[in-house]
């Protein structure tokens, strides 16, 4: 910690002490964990990722990450808000703005490890959507099951767009005459 402070004094940078701190982390974060009777290794917060230790389908270590919950809980807040505003607009323009917010959401946060948050976050927004469409009169004008159909059409797709765990470059593939 010291040389780090150093190094970034030398280009006129300060480590800010509240937000910095040394932790285990790596391949062996979990074995030197035992050995101190701690739980698991701890996780930080990044770029709106949680990273934590993991293990691969191999047991071997892997970074995870996942969208950062508080992160996630004010997005879902703020959509919920704007969304009762375009009510006035017509339920085409919560329908336009809802998938806007959500190819958006989709494309930063869909990265190798992370579908699971990602298809959560999807699903509550359109309950969202469904409960702003059906608050537009007194009475429910669309029922779950059409708001389905039009559902699957209209949802952007919720799959890995960064895949972080590329496959190694000494693999060859099945068939390759480099062996």
């Amino acid at each position: 910690m010291d040389e780090m402070a150093e190094r970034l004094a030398e280009l006129g940078l300060e480590v800010e002490p509240s937000k910095t701190c040394l932790l285990r982390f790596g391949n062996r974060a979990a074995t030197d964990c035992r050995k101190d009777s701690v739980k698991r290794a701890p996780a930080f917060n990044f770029l709106g990722f949680t990273h934590y230790v993991g293990k691969s389908r191999k047991g071997r270590f892997v970074l995870g990450r996942k969208s950062q919950r508080e992160r996630i809980v004010k997005k879902l807040k703020d959509v919920g808000d704007r969304l009762s505003a375009l009510r006035i607009e017509g339920g085409q323009a919560m329908m336009d703005y809802a998938r806007r917010h959500l190819q958006g959401q989709v494309g930063y946060d869909a990265v190798s490890g992370n579908i699971r948050q990602v298809r959560t976050y999807a699903y509550r927004i359109s309950r969202l959507l469904f409960k702003g469409l059906n608050r537009r009169s007194q009475r429910r004008s669309v029922s779950w099951d059409r708001f389905s159909e039009v559902l699957s059409s209209w949802m952007p797709s919720l799959r890995i767009r960064h895949n972080l765990y590329p496959k190694p470059l000494w693999t060859t593939q099945a068939g390759s005459r480099m062996v």
